[in-house]
């Protein structure tokens, strides 16, 4: 069975110690000046600024490579009072929105679709990869796991992502690309300095 080609980048869905994972979202800005568009479910990192009134943490998109880290993930855009309609942010404009910075919050992603990951996968490290561009239409994230595209999945402590299972869906197929995996961001700003190593 073939696995639907849908990237949406991480979505949560879940919390490693059993608790509400909405509930833990900060209200973040993506200042003007950053030219790079930002979608639901990009990572974000802390940019080390705030809005003018120094409550809103700055945010940029993170960096997709190996040792950088994630302060969480875009769940949401506040509305743009001239465009309703509006589901993403435009490269270059102020744009404030939710976050989910719980480190212990387990997110879904779909891999991409160079390979398939085999059950082995599972307790491995992986990293994001930018396959896809972000959709203006849904406002949804175009990364994806990366399934050997750049990077494969490995015992390495310095990728974002530990891989913890495959997510049990009927139209989740193990044994073709695109499948979707429970991940959890290994690389995270807000734990300790060191990553969390695959098994």
């Amino acid at each position: 069975m073939a696995n639907v080609d849908s990237p949406f980048g991480l979505k949560p869905t879940d919390h490693l110690l059993g608790l509400d994972w909405s509930s833990r979202t900060m209200r973040c800005n993506i200042a003007a000046a950053d030219g790079t568009a930002t979608y639901i479910g990009d990572p974000v990192i802390i940019a080390g600024s705030s809005d003018t009134a120094g409550m809103c943490p700055t945010v940029i998109r993170a960096t997709l490579a190996a040792t950088n880290r994630y302060s969480g993930v875009v769940t949401a855009f506040e509305p743009n009072p001239d465009n309703l309609s509006l589901l993403y942010r435009v490269a270059s404009t102020l744009r404030y929105c939710q976050v989910v910075v719980d480190p212990f919050v387990i997110y879904e992603v779909q891999a991409c679709s160079d390979s398939v990951l085999a059950n082995t996968t599972v307790g491995l490290n992986g990293i994001m990869i930018a396959t896809h561009s972000g959709s203006t239409t849904t406002g949804l994230s175009g990364l994806e796991l990366d399934s050997g595209a750049g990077t494969a999945p490995a015992a390495d402590a310095t990728y974002q992502l530990l891989i913890l299972g495959l997510v049990n869906r009927d139209d989740n197929d193990i044994s073709a690309v695109n499948a979707k995996w429970r991940v959890l961001i290994s690389l995270h700003s807000f734990t300790t300095t060191g990553g969390i190593l695959g098994v």
